[in-house]
């Protein structure tokens, strides 16, 4: 049945026959929390002879962070997360009456917005250790990422209203090419990704307007950006009073639209908010 309304709801969209602003908007399937928190999540065993593989080769049981056990077992990390993109959802619905098809751009972050990496981290706890750059890699390289709850039923909404997505990503720019693998294995819709250069600054203000341009280019109009979803403020822009970006959201700022055209995913795990400037 919900299958049967999200295209019902798109077909009426692309026909332009417009909707009521005060219809309710497609209710996206219920996530079930409880498969997502039972679920094995075994590692894979590490390459033979790798010295340094993310995977722990000898738990030493280091009890886990009270952060990565309340994001990957509790029922309240799962509701919050899978409630924010149900009223994402309620709001991308107001996007596809305004704009209409392809008219409307979502940008969404990927690392615990859209995909979980909490073997990654579970897996580096269990032996007492440490995010590193090269054991990132390597897990990146895996291309073995879950979905965060409710990722998968919004991307696909979206794109059933005529809506487009654009991930933009920290990740290493060299590994577009898995996280996009990653992404679609996991049923999560795109319509673009990238990530960061190499050598370049986090900041992402500059590729959320170089991605407006290659959409226009590929979908022609003027497909305007009006939401962002991300785990972090620095996921989210600064905009001027005609809309346009500015730069990044940053903690010194007010937090203005979160909630409303900014809708933050919750992460106590890692962030900004630890004063590293790479997430």
């Amino acid at each position: 049945m919900h299958r049967k309304l999200i295209v019902a709801v798109a077909i009426f969209v692309c026909l332009g026959f417009g909707l009521p602003a005060a219809a309710a908007p497609p209710t996206p399937a219920a996530y079930d929390c409880q498969a997502r928190m039972t679920q094995p999540r075994p590692a894979p065993p590490p390459p033979a002879g790798d010295m340094d593989p993310w995977q722990c080769a000898a738990p030493k049981n280091q009890k886990l962070s009270t952060a990565l056990h309340w994001f990957r077992d509790s029922l309240e990390y799962c509701r919050l997360t899978a409630g924010v993109y149900e009223a994402a959802l309620r709001a991308a619905y107001r996007q596809a009456v305004r704009y209409g098809p392809k008219g409307w751009i979502v940008f969404m972050d990927a690392d615990e917005t859209v995909l979980d990496n909490s073997l990654y981290e579970y897996e580096r706890e269990r032996c007492g250790a440490h995010f590193s750059g090269p054991t990132w890699a390597k897990w990146i390289k895996d291309g073995i990422a879950g979905a965060i709850p409710g990722a998968v039923a919004f991307t696909q909404t979206v794109h059933a209203l005529g809506g487009l997505v654009a991930i933009v990503t920290n990740r290493d720019e060299a590994n577009d090419d898995v996280t996009r693998t990653n992404l679609k294995t996991l049923g999560i819709w795109f319509d673009y990704e990238i990530g960061r250069r190499k050598g370049a600054p986090s900041e992402k203000s500059r590729r959320w307007r170089d991605a407006v341009a290659i959409l226009t280019q590929r979908v022609g109009g003027s497909p305007k950006p009006v939401m962002w979803l991300g785990d972090q403020v620095t996921d989210f822009p600064i905009l001027d009073a005609q809309g346009h970006i500015v730069r990044a959201m940053s903690q010194h700022d007010a937090g203005s639209h979160i909630g409303s055209r900014f809708f933050l995913i919750p992460n106590p795990v890692y962030g900004n908010w630890t004063r590293n400037p790479e997430n």
